[in-house]
């Protein structure tokens, strides 16, 4: 008898357990904001009063866009106060856009200027503690008085504290607690483009703390681009979301270069300035009615799911309208990567520009604002291939490394290299650019840089290379006269457009073959070359084609399979490339075509930190180039056309795999090259191909 109240007492113990659960974690409840709803930012101007050494003032005098002892010009262009069926307001605006309007982004500004006097703030020189300052300073005043005459009821529209990738609830706290205070400054430690941001609160403003806070630099103009990435951090996650632009050396990265590109996480480094179609995925950002988490439209016109396995079978036409006012995309998966790595997926976005979309972020960077900078966004498929990040619930959501998208460029990836002069004075900045060269016969698909990222080399010479030692793809050397833009900022030929290139295939340049990573920090990898790192060019004869760009904008795409003809010269390089046993309309895995030469070549961009090998054409940061044709692989070589293996490449052809030569076609091993025969694989073609290369010991058999 005694034991049923005992039972119940253990039952009802065990009742709020189950009431307290927590709830699934997911990526479009953002970190430490919630991405959807409608926030409002408190902003504070401030600047410094150098009082005590005024040498340390980086800005005496003010500038035209902020006058000393004033508010800036841009004062109003930051937040609108208020929800407008078209935000006018820079920052407000950009998060309407890339939100698909799920996000509504305002604020408000205390309506005079907040000096602080170094003489009374001396720990005013610690920038990134600004805010503390700012608020005390503030405080003098009384009481909250913004431009637009808000209360702070106005600026608490979440509850505190809302845990990471957990649902943040809507309404004010009790007692009131600003949601973000903002603090941009005209002349501090914090120079233009420099800030941070965080959770918790500058201390008491008007008796009540925030939730968040962020501080800015402004000596130029609106902080733009450091603002909404740092901002974006809130919602996104920390350091190891840098992408797009945003990253810097010292963090854990999926590639050795840095990335440029476009997203959110996006800053000083991008090239377009809106978001990307992973930010959209990630955040749950979606149009009203979607069916399918990633979207496209068939020849109809109906939505259709463009979350694509090709070689499952989804191949066909799509029309993609304008990513940026519609969120339409294509994602591809990359076959053929073991599971213990990392995987991969090609997006593809149309954007159209904002000259014809009329959204204020859809352009290069400095579009439109520096008359130096001469490119434009014209409409065409921008591409970019997502490492990884696939985790959108659970436990690991916030986990991963840095540059997890990396751009896919239509003019390619080369062994850029400089050229070894200067160009003074350059633009956009004023500053200097170093000549970078391009050079057609160092075209590199698979391991070269594109114009999109940082190039690394061993700077110092001393046998290793760190993430550090790169430079800025600034002026391109050309024949005739150099392009004086700053390249890594975007260029029209970076997007895939009808008056340009207009397809990417196995054999074209960039190439639709997934990419090789090195996961490393500044001087050390994370893993060495092992899993989960990518170390193998795996062929997949997938080809994406942009077969018309119609009136309205839309893109008709197709994304087929069995593209294995080479029909262009091509220089494959990289330390592991596998032929799978594809079987194009030829019947062969991969055809060289007539007249054509496939080469296989060391890469001269690195793909590793060190060793450095001083063999010959080096020192080299990269392994010779294996090509391995699999088993039942063919690969064709028609008449007149040439295969050559230089700098010590070696083809592997596995049991079953064969090597067809035409009779006209030629062969060229290059001293230190092989090819090297497993089982009973084959070589076909006439004596004299391979007569003198089996002399030399450049052709053997192995068990």
């Amino acid at each position: 008898m005694p034991r049923f109240p005992v039972l119940l007492l253990a039952l009802l113990l065990q009742l709020p357990l189950v009431a307290q659960e927590r709830p699934e974690l997911r990526s479009e409840n953002g970190w430490y904001l919630s991405p959807h709803g409608t926030i409002r930012i408190l902003v504070l101007f401030v600047e410094i009063d150098f009082d005590a050494k005024p040498e340390k003032d980086p800005q005496p005098n003010g500038a035209e866009h902020w006058h000393k002892g004033q508010l800036p010009t841009w004062k109003d262009r930051v937040f609108d106060p208020f929800p407008m069926a078209v935000q006018k307001a820079d920052v407000s605006r950009y998060y309407q856009d890339i939100s698909l309007g799920r996000y509504t982004v305002l604020g408000d500004y205390i309506d005079t200027l907040i000096t602080l006097k170094e003489s009374e703030y001396p720990g005013v020189h610690q920038a990134h503690s600004i805010g503390m300052h700012a608020v005390k300073e503030a405080n003098k005043r009384g009481s909250l008085r913004t431009r637009h005459g808000l209360t702070v009821a106005d600026f608490d529209l979440w509850k505190a504290r809302g845990r990471a990738g957990e649902p943040k609830l809507a309404g004010p706290d009790d007692p009131h607690s600003y949601d973000h205070v903002m603090v941009i400054v005209r002349n501090s430690g914090l120079g233009h483009g420099q800030g941070s941001t965080d959770s918790g609160s500058p201390g008491e403003l008007y008796g009540f703390r925030s939730d968040t806070q962020s501080r800015f630099g402004a000596m130029n103009d609106l902080p733009f681009e450091i603002l909404k990435h740092e901002f974006n951090h809130l919602l996104i996650g920390g350091n190891n979301f840098h992408s797009g632009g945003g990253n810097a050396a010292q963090f854990e990265s999926t590639f050795l270069p840095l990335q440029g590109g476009w997203s959110m996480m996006g800053a000083s480094g991008s090239s377009l300035l809106t978001c990307s179609a992973w930010d959209r995925d990630r955040m749950g950002w979606k149009p009203d009615g979607a069916v399918h988490r990633i979207r496209a439209r068939d020849l109809s016109s109906k939505e259709v799911d463009a979350d694509l396995d090709p070689l499952a079978g989804d191949t066909g036409a799509y029309l993609l309208r304008d990513f940026v006012t519609t969120g339409d995309a294509l994602r591809i998966r990359m076959p053929f990567i073991p599971e213990d790595r990392v995987q991969q997926w090609l997006w593809i976005e149309n954007h159209q520009g904002r000259q014809h979309n009329g959204s204020p972020t859809d352009r290069f960077h400095w579009e439109g604002i520096n008359p130096c900078v001469t490119g434009v966004v014209e409409p065409g498929l921008f591409m970019t291939m997502q490492v990884g990040r696939e985790e959108r619930a659970g436990a690991s959501i916030f986990q991963g490394a840095a540059d997890y998208l990396r751009p896919v460029l239509a003019n390619g990836n080369f062994d850029l290299h400089l050229r070894g002069d200067t160009l003074h004075n350059s633009c956009p900045f004023g500053t200097n650019s170093l000549y970078f060269v391009r050079d057609p016969e160092l075209a590199n698909p698979f391991t070269g840089s594109h114009e999109q990222e940082l190039p690394v080399h061993d700077r110092d010479q001393n046998g290793t290379v760190q993430r550090a030692e790169h430079w800025v793809p600034g002026v391109r050397a050309e024949q005739g006269e150099p392009d004086r833009d700053l390249i890594l900022f975007g260029r029209p030929e970076h997007a895939f457009r009808m008056n340009g290139v207009r397809s990417l295939g196995m054999c074209t340049n960039p190439s639709s073959a997934n990419m090789l990573t090195l996961f490393s920090s500044n001087t050390r990898t994370s893993y060495g070359l092992n899993a989960p790192n990518v170390r193998t060019i795996h062929l997949n004869g997938i080809r994406v084609d942009l077969l018309e760009m119609r009136a309205n904008g839309d893109a008709l795409v197709r994304v087929s399979t069995n593209d294995t003809r080479m029909t262009s010269d091509q220089r494959w390089c990289a330390d592991s490339i596998s032929l799978p046993p594809l079987r194009g309309m030829d019947g062969h895995s991969l055809t060289v075509t007539t007249g054509k030469r496939l080469q296989l070549d060391r890469s001269r961009t690195p793909t590793r930190m060190s060793p450095a090998d001083s063999s010959a054409g080096g020192p080299w940061f990269s392994g010779p180039t294996r090509f391995t044709l699999e088993a039942g692989a063919s690969l064709h070589v028609e008449d007149r056309a040439t295969l050559e293996l230089l700098n010590q490449s070696i083809v592997h052809l596995m049991p079953g795999s064969q090597l067809i030569l035409a009779r006209k076609a030629r062969l060229s091993i290059g001293e230190g090259s092989q090819i090297i025969l497993h089982g009973d694989a084959r070589l076909q073609g006439r004596a004299k191909h391979f007569r003198k290369a089996r002399r030399q010991g450049r052709i053997s058999n192995v068990q």
